[in-house]
């Protein structure tokens, strides 16, 4: 237990010695980001493939096809809040080898498999919290029904599915409601919110 505390310890002295090195690799263009959610990642499709009703109709299987994908990624995919402060980019490859993300890969991998779905309505939603935190979901809306969900906490798939006004006032992570709405995005547009 205490070589892998020593262990953490370096790694993470070792990363934020590093941070401003990382962050600048890692920074993309808003194409680049769009680009991520696109649904042609072979790894998302393979997934989306094994996991989806068949045969697969989006009308009619969309909502069962994506509830097991939400269920999996909650099974086998674990959220993680590092403290380190780096901005990096996982591919959905490297989250399905390592089974942790944080939030927003989390939001950017479940997007992707609601794309490669069929559902082009769904779009990557970064808000601030009442703690001035922010934090990364996924929305969307098929049969007149908005959807919200957020892979990096526990709940049912069913459990923020309806209205949107009442499932956006109904929305909490770690007990903290959302402020306010500071940028969305998918694979067609990128979108700030201003004050």
């Amino acid at each position: 237990m205490v070589s892998q505390e020593n262990e953490f310890k370096l790694t993470k002295f070792l990363l934020e010695k590093y941070a401003e090195l990382i962050n600048e690799r890692e920074q993309r263009t808003i194409g680049e980001i769009k680009e991520l959610v696109s649904g042609k990642d072979l790894s998302i499709q393979s997934l989306v493939e094994d996991l989806k009703d068949n045969p697969y109709s989006f009308e009619e299987n969309y909502f069962s096809s994506l509830k097991k994908v939400f269920e999996y990624m909650q099974k086998e995919i674990k959220f993680v809040e590092p403290e380190i402060n780096l901005n990096y980019w996982l591919s959905p490859k490297e989250i399905l080898d390592i089974k942790v993300a944080d939030d927003e890969d989390l939001a950017v991998f479940l997007c992707t498999c609601m794309k490669a779905l069929g559902d082009d309505k769904a779009e990557i939603i970064i808000a601030e919290l009442e703690t001035l935190k922010t934090h990364a979901f996924v929305i969307s809306e098929h049969k007149e029904k908005f959807l919200l969900l957020d892979p990096s906490q526990t709940h049912s798939f069913e459990e923020y599915l309806g209205n949107k006004i009442e499932i956006l006032k109904k929305y909490h992570f770690n007990k903290q409601k959302i402020n306010r709405f500071l940028y969305r995005f998918n694979f067609e547009k990128y979108e700030q919110f201003l004050d």
